[in-house]
């Protein structure tokens, strides 16, 4: 039986997930950081680092923050902390393009690494007690709804943000655009802290133990992934599919530059990001039914070869830009798919108890999110995008055989018998 407080955490969690896909368009990672970042004076190689900050930092920071989370007896305060942090590192980024004119390009470009070092590092630490509330609060019986559902008000949020970031963009000129953008992703962190007070958390009996050192934390890895072949699996899928993931951001210098347009289009290219994230996102319950989320996992390694092939190929033939209306659709469906399969089964495959341990390990083992954005930003110095990009892609497809050796709860019937016989 659902009791009350789960329906209310159910409640809260979706709360927070429709401001957050607010959140994440004001400040995307794929469009509106590449371009912020050209617009204050930087160059590919500082979007490398912007990116490695934004994807990388945050997972490979979940092990330092794993042992107080796993030894706490409440997760709840640790969320809203981090959420609150994050709200604040916003807010001070919109204040300092307020002086980019009096400011070096130098000296802007440190203190947004440093504003979004912060917000990322927050980010990590809220993350953790993330994925462990979900698993505390919602029921298995809900839980693969819930992430469906999550998804399709995640999606609405952000082509709605997508307009107007496209309307900011288009209506305002220079460093401002950038700075209301800003300004509003904290207010939408505001509202989605909402959320986060709505969640009723349930005291688990029996957890009151003394916290783990970081070394006793890291010795724990080696047996874990020798004892897990799912969880083992699943990282080095995770590693080889973020590499496409990573490659994203770089999309939006370079194609502005080869067709030579003016910065207007990049509310056009949000736009058209996120309307193929929520478009793709109407399909995808009709494939996790069948094929779960593996199913899911083996779309985006084969589309995260395929995109960039077209791309090379449309670009060898001369084509003109009706190509940037194919691109980016399905760039934000690849990122949608991504987003939405990744953190389903990492709830789903951890272990209930050593859920925080699981989500820092997942994250210190996931080091392509972190290097991958600077080995991108220093080889397109030297090698033309249009290779490198097919090139990246090609690697993702060595994850099919370690997709399909895992053994997931949110499979079809099929796979869940097979847990329950290899277990």
């Amino acid at each position: 039986m659902i009791t009350k407080d789960q329906k209310a955490s159910y409640r809260g969690f979706l709360w927070h997930g429709v401001f957050l896909a607010l959140t994440v368009t004001f400040t995307e990672v794929n469009t509106v950081l590449p371009a912020m970042v050209i617009q204050v004076g930087g160059s590919e190689i500082h979007i490398g680092i912007i990116t490695a900050i934004m994807m990388g930092f945050p997972l490979i920071s979940q092990l330092l923050f794993a042992p107080f989370v796993q030894s706490a007896n409440r997760k709840k305060p640790f969320l809203i902390g981090g959420l609150y942090a994050r709200m604040i590192s916003l807010f001070g980024i919109g204040l300092l393009l307020g002086y980019t004119g009096s400011l070096s390009a130098v000296t802007v470009l440190a203190f947004i690494y440093l504003g979004l070092t912060v917000f990322t590092l927050s980010g990590a630490f809220a993350g953790i007690s993330y994925v462990s509330l979900i698993g505390l609060s919602i029921p298995d019986s809900l839980r693969k709804q819930f992430f469906l559902r999550k998804q399709v008000f995640w999606s609405l949020g952000v082509f709605c943000s997508g307009l107007l970031t496209r309307y900011v963009l288009t209506g305002l000129e220079g460093a401002l655009r950038y700075r209301v953008l800003f300004f509003l992703a904290s207010l939408m962190l505001a509202a989605g802290s909402i959320g986060f007070w709505m969640i009723r958390e349930p005291r688990v009996i029996g957890t009151d133990r003394p916290q783990e050192s970081l070394a006793v934390i890291l010795k724990s890895i080696g047996g874990i992934l020798r004892e897990d072949r799912t969880f083992r699996h699943y990282c080095v899928a995770v590693n080889l599919l973020t590499l496409s993931i990573a490659v994203i951001p770089f999309y939006v210098p370079a194609l502005i530059r080869h067709f030579s347009l003016n910065s207007d289009f990049i509310g056009t290219i949000v736009l058209l990001q996120m309307g193929g994230m929520v478009l793709s996102n109407l399909l995808w319950p009709g494939i996790i039914e069948p094929l779960g989320f593996k199913g899911l996992l083996k779309i985006q390694a084969a589309g995260s070869f395929l995109i960039p092939l077209f791309l090379a190929v449309s670009l060898f033939l001369s084509q003109g830009r009706w190509i940037l209306y194919c691109v980016f659709p399905m760039e934000g469906a690849l990122a949608g798919a991504h987003k939405m399969s990744g953190e389903a089964v990492l709830v789903q495959i951890s272990h209930k108890e050593k859920r925080p341990l699981y989500s820092g390990i997942y994250g210190a083992l996931n080091l392509a999110s972190a290097l991958a954005p600077l080995l991108l930003g220093v080889l397109l110095k030297k090698i033309s995008f249009p290779v490198l990009f097919p090139a990246v892609g090609l690697l993702s497809l060595l994850s099919f055989p370690f997709i399909s050796s895992m053994v997931c709860p949110v499979d079809t019937e099929r796979a869940r018998r097979d847990m329950i016989g290899n277990r």
